[in-house]
């Protein structure tokens, strides 16, 4: 043995190995860095603040956000424990835009925690209802209204009047604008989405980036796989008329928002967080033009969900007017009460004399027409709130296309009636009807 292995200190047991095993990564400090690059890259330190507010509506600030990060990130959101979170999404025109904040969209989704699907139940932004503080109107004008009074309040009052016509309970609300949705698709590279019947749109409004008041030249999709820019998806995505009567539907335009936020989720998630200039990107987009009562750290949580859904779980439902529950008509705008048109009449002959001038009438109030979507006469919000309790039965059936047979050996025909809101919701609805005596077991075994 030499002498240096005398004064070489004896080997330490592997349980003193002085380097430590490598740890696995915490996701949260993952998130953590994201947040600090959106705050101190994208808009500045000095805005922080301002910024941070303006983004997100709650009481919380950006200490609170940050450390929310750290210290809550697999927090669970509301409702997440019952087995379903319920979210407001809602798409406004944005300055530069006639009602800039009356909602475009209102789309509820409704995240099933447990089965990992997602319902988007579509409210039509004429659904019409008594508002507070503004009495009978349409439901686009919550957001607007209480915008215009205190934007911190608008997004729960918006989600008041859809908890009211829907019966849900709404936690949560995430609102963009025209300009923020197209510079955020733009700056992930575009949307890849099916187009599933060929259509045109000869009345879609020229409103992006500004207001017009006039109409773009007429715009066609064609059927099958279509690569979009930002204003082509917004187009996509609001249309509301079509020479093809199945694409002119409000559950169509539905469909389409559907197509657009599985492909834009998709992005998202794959999205390189290493890619500053398309983070940076997409910190501008969403602090000018988007809002919402999401903590950051909710936030993270909601996209670690979102990795558990795919586009073939998410079905979308609409609650336009449909058989003896939801309809559409004329209504006095100022009252709310429904215009009957009244019969012609021919009115008698003037007076050719006339012995003295009688004091003059006062004028009636002019009424002023308003088209709305109501409940039915005889149906309430009640009705409609049972009614969606099985709106994602309605929504699986419609996206399968299935047909219902009915079947039966009475040798009485079958009330269609008993059928009706599945026909009403477009549900194929067949019925057979078997003609003699049928054998019983006992008669044949």
């Amino acid at each position: 043995m030499s002498n240096f292995d005398l004064i070489r200190p004896p080997a330490r047991p592997a349980q003193y190995n002085l380097i430590p095993p490598p740890r696995k990564r915490s996701r949260k400090w993952k998130w953590l860095i994201l947040f600090l690059i959106i705050l101190g890259v994208g808009i500045g330190i000095n805005k922080v603040v301002s910024k941070t507010n303006q983004v997100f509506t709650g009481k919380g600030n950006i200490f609170t956000r940050i450390s929310g990060l750290i210290v809550s990130p697999d927090k669970k959101l509301i409702g997440e424990e019952e087995g379903q979170v319920n979210i407001l999404l809602m798409g406004v025109g944005g300055n530069g835009h006639e009602g800039a904040y009356l909602t475009d969209t209102m789309i509820v989704a409704q995240i099933n925690t447990q089965t990992n699907e997602v319902i988007l139940t579509s409210i039509p932004r004429d659904f019409s209802l008594v508002l507070p503080k503004i009495g009978f109107n349409k439901v686009n004008a919550a957001y607007a209204y209480a915008y215009r009074d205190d934007p911190s309040t608008a997004g729960d009052v918006a989600i008041a009047a859809a908890e009211k016509i829907t019966g849900f309970t709404i936690p949560y609300y995430a609102v963009v604008d025209f300009k923020g949705f197209v510079k955020a698709v733009d700056d992930v590279g575009g949307v890849d989405v099916t187009v599933d019947q060929t259509f045109t749109d000869s009345t879609f409004p020229n409103d992006y980036p500004y207001d017009t008041k006039g109409y773009l030249a007429p715009v066609t999709f064609t059927k099958g796989p279509q690569h979009m820019s930002g204003q082509r998806a917004l187009i996509f995505a609001r249309s509301r008329h079509s020479n093809n009567a199945n694409e002119g539907s409000d559950f169509a335009r539905s469909e389409r928002q559907k197509k657009i936020l599985i492909a834009m989720k998709n992005k998202v998630l794959n999205l390189n967080l290493t890619n500053l200039s398309t983070i940076n990107n997409l910190l501008s987009d969403f602090t000018d033009n988007f809002r919402t009562n999401f903590e950051p750290y909710q936030l993270k949580h909601l996209m670690d969900m979102a990795n558990k859904i795919t586009g073939d779980n998410i079905y979308s439902f609409s609650l336009e007017p449909q058989g003896d529950l939801v309809c559409s008509m004329l209504v006095d705008a100022s009252t709310g009460q429904r215009i009957i048109s009244p019969p012609k009449t021919t009115a008698p002959p003037p007076e050719t004399t006339a012995t003295t001038s009688p004091d003059p009438e006062p004028e009636e109030p002019k009424v002023v027409p308003m088209y709305v979507i109501v409940p039915c006469q005889g149906k309430t919000l009640t009705d409609i709130h049972e009614f969606l309790v099985n709106a994602p039965w309605l929504a699986k059936l419609k996206k399968e296309a299935a047909v219902v047979e009915i079947q039966t050996s009475t040798g009485k025909p079958i009330s269609p009636t008993l059928f009706k809101k599945l026909s009403d919701n477009g549900i194929d609805i067949r019925y057979v009807l078997y003609k003699g005596k049928i054998k019983k077991r006992s008669d044949c075994c």
